[in-house]
């Protein structure tokens, strides 16, 4: 578990360190989707209905509750293996994560989409697996391995983040995320919402796999053309994949603040 230590304080009682993780944190609140990823769904979007129900929120949930078990049995033992107290450290170990994700996920888009439409019931799973496996070992990474329900729900409102990127419900995405690292970070009410907290990780996963259905869709309708589809897969995967790591990172990176006591309680997004 990660523990409650403060960094050395530097100049104005704030190592230099800790500002730029601060303001990483701000830049992200003000940052939307990869451009990339807003243009590919601009283009898509005349044929992302018919995509949409080519992907069945059901299979998009049932991917979700199988992916997240798994992740936890697929984490580099590299991760563990810094000083999670180094919030440096802990930032590059999140960078290789993105690297690795992006990678994997550009190269089963790229076999896929070789396929077309066809490949989708390939793809889209295997897309959701290593979102979570981001996900997760981006947690990890910040020195955050617990598996509660508590846990669980943060992982998936990362998702629900990462895909509102560009969407009008992105700042109430952001504050139901920072509200929930909140109650993580207190006891009493990590408590509370362990009682409830399969109840909440339920509900979570049927708005989530919506959410993320919708959002693959859009990203995706270029990859029903065979052929053509495996390189507009590849992009796709690789440009959402980066935004799973990024809203991953803020997210981890936001509780390392908050258990330092390093972060002041997170402002709503839309202040």
């Amino acid at each position: 578990m990660t523990d409650q230590r403060k960094p050395p304080a530097g100049p104005g009682g704030i190592p230099e360190a800790v500002r730029q993780a601060i303001d990483a944190q701000r830049e992200f609140e003000k940052r939307r989707a990869t451009r990339l990823g807003r243009g590919a769904e601009r283009l898509t979007a005349p044929v992302s209905g018919v995509i949409g129900r080519m992907i069945p929120a059901g299979v998009v949930r049932h991917a979700l509750r199988q992916a997240d078990r798994a992740a936890g049995l697929t984490i580099p033992g590299e991760l563990k293996r810094h000083d999670t107290d180094d919030i440096l450290a802990c930032d590059r170990a999140a960078l290789r994560v993105q690297s690795w994700s992006q990678g994997g996920s550009a190269a089963t888009g790229g076999a896929a989409g070789w396929f077309g439409a066809a490949g989708l019931a390939v793809d889209v799973p295997a897309t959701v697996a290593l979102s979570a496996r981001c996900v997760r070992a981006t947690g990890a990474a910040y020195g955050f391995y617990g598996d509660d329900e508590g846990e669980r729900a943060f992982r998936l409102m990362v998702l629900e983040v990462a895909t509102s990127m560009a969407s009008e419900n992105r700042e109430q995405a952001v504050d139901g995320l920072n509200a929930l690292a909140r109650e993580l970070s207190s006891p009493e009410a990590k408590i509370l919402l362990e009682k409830g907290g399969k109840w909440v990780t339920d509900k979570l996963i049927e708005r989530v796999a919506r959410q993320l259905g919708l959002s693959l869709a859009a990203r995706k309708a270029g990859q029903i053309v065979p052929i053509v589809g495996g390189l507009v897969a590849a992009t796709v995967n690789a440009s959402f994949q980066a935004d799973v790591a990024r809203a991953a990172r803020y997210a981890y990176r936001q509780r390392w603040l908050m258990a330092r006591r390093m972060l002041p309680p997170p402002e709503s997004a839309s202040a």
